[in-house]
């Protein structure tokens, strides 16, 4: 079983529902607190449009599990210390040590500073680190876990609610006491960028193709994207999987593609696959109009490792690109909160950007519910949410619904670097459509419920 998961990782974070950076540090444990030496800084509690984020207070009594009139103790879930990846998304770890770093030095949350715990599963030990979050902590912010649903129902059944930085599996995705500041759904897709991607390649609609790994969860991703590409009138002409570690050789997919004369790819995988898919489509002699690729391919690596290849790679996005930070507040504030409390941290990953979204809203729930901190007050207050930017680090989107965002920009691999092609924004730099979303009609797996290990919402305290 351990063999074919390590098998399927690779695979696995492409279902990410934003880019994946990976970090070259691990941690010694899975646990510390925030440093007490950290610099003040400019002493601003301010977050782009997010105002007086965290601050002072007198607190009081304890009147949740993980909460004492000290402190509030917070899990941030992650797997650096896998030994298959050493480091992945240690961003998630790190966003965590900036926020609470700089939250601690504001004075907390009304008077109680965070505790972070971090639960390192190191990809295949979910279920212990939930058992330790479960007896200790009082929520799950910022983080996420590639085999999250080894630990779901363990989660529903102690009650924890999650506002998570990203979920990966059905059962994560749509299960119970959970709030996606970036909602990864499972019963809608955002379709803003093919309807783009169709417009501006015409004669690609009746050839388009689909490629992803083969594992059953991305096979769900896969199936998901052949349904909302045909909504919008494309006519899909070829479909395979390829190893979830990757082809021995990409030629035979390459000439299949090229036989079924497809114009326009969707793709689900990583930069390094692609770039050696792209490699042998190329000495095949053959190019795509386009490749619609997920975030996790805004990445260096994608250009560097082969930059003669490194073209009409479509990435769909929903977050202010660093490369716009000197244009927007609340970007450069996440740059400058990590020069100021982890210089050497792994700053420039979406990941670490959703992990801070997460604790942006979850400090803005925390901070509403006053003195009497509960479980049911935060997840109330951050689920009722359905105007959401991480004080302007993405396009706004929708917590309270969960469904997919009607909002999008691309950006657009080139061997000179990436480019932001014109999308027509009609806000700021996204574009929003009201017909941007797509319902799926087709059977699909379904998230864990409360129901289903045997407890209710009324029991949430």
């Amino acid at each position: 079983m351990r063999g074919w998961r390590l098998i399927g990782v690779v695979t696995a974070l492409a279902l990410l529902g934003s880019a994946c950076g990976r970090g070259d540090q691990q941690e010694s444990g899975p646990r510390a607190t925030a440093a007490t030496t950290s610099p003040s800084g400019d002493g601003s509690a301010d977050f782009g449009s997010q105002r007086e984020v965290c601050g002072p207070g007198n607190p009081r009594g304890a009147p949740a599990p993980g909460v004492t009139p000290n402190e509030i103790r917070i899990a941030t879930f992650g797997d650096a210390g896998a030994s298959f990846r050493p480091g992945l998304n240690q961003e998630l770890f790190d966003a965590a040590e900036v926020f609470v770093a700089w939250c601690n030095d504001l004075g907390g949350i009304n008077g109680r500073r965070i505790t972070l715990h971090k639960r390192d599963a190191a990809l295949f030990n979910v279920k212990p680190e939930m058992a330790k979050s479960c007896a200790e902590d009082f929520m799950m912010v910022g983080g996420g876990a590639v085999f999250d649903a080894d630990g779901v129902r363990d989660r529903l059944s102690c009650l924890l609610p999650d506002i998570a930085g990203f979920v990966v599996n059905p059962e994560a995705r749509g299960a119970d006491l959970l709030v996606q500041p970036v909602p990864n759904a499972l019963e809608t897709v955002s379709v803003g960028d093919l309807v783009w991607l169709a417009e501006r390649f015409p004669r690609s609609v009746s050839r388009v193709g689909v490629l992803s790994g083969d594992l059953p969860a991305t096979k769900v991703v896969a199936e998901q994207n052949r349904e909302a590409a045909e909504s919008r009138g494309m006519k899909i002409v070829y479909d395979d999987r390829y190893p979830s570690a990757g082809a021995a050789s990409w030629v035979p997919y390459a000439e299949a593609i090229k036989s079924a004369r497809v114009r326009g790819l969707i793709w689900v995988g990583e930069p390094e696959n692609l770039s050696k898919f792209l490699r042998a489509l190329a000495n095949s002699g053959y190019e795509f109009d386009w490749v619609r690729a997920d975030p996790n391919h805004y990445d260096r690596k994608l250009i560097d490792l082969d930059p003669e290849v490194a073209r009409n790679v479509f990435i769909r996005s929903v977050y202010v690109p660093f490369e716009r930070a000197d244009r927007n507040p609340a970007t450069r504030r996440y740059l400058e909160l990590f020069e100021r409390y982890k210089p050497d941290g792994k700053a420039r990953a979406y990941l670490g950007l959703q992990a801070m979204s997460a604790w942006l809203l979850f400090a803005q729930a925390a901070k509403a519910c006053g003195d009497d901190l509960t479980r049911r007050c935060v997840f109330e207050k951050a689920a009722a949410v359905d105007d959401w930017t991480g004080g302007g680090l993405h396009a706004r989107q929708n917590p309270a619904s969960g469904e997919a965002s009607e909002c999008f920009m691309m950006l657009e691999a080139t061997p000179q670097g990436f480019r932001a092609p014109d999308v027509r924004p009609n806000e700021g730099i996204f574009r929003c459509d009201d017909d941007a979303v797509y319902r799926l009609r087709g059977s699909y797996p379904k998230g864990v419920t409360l129901a289903d290990v045997g407890r209710s919402f009324d029991e949430l305290r």
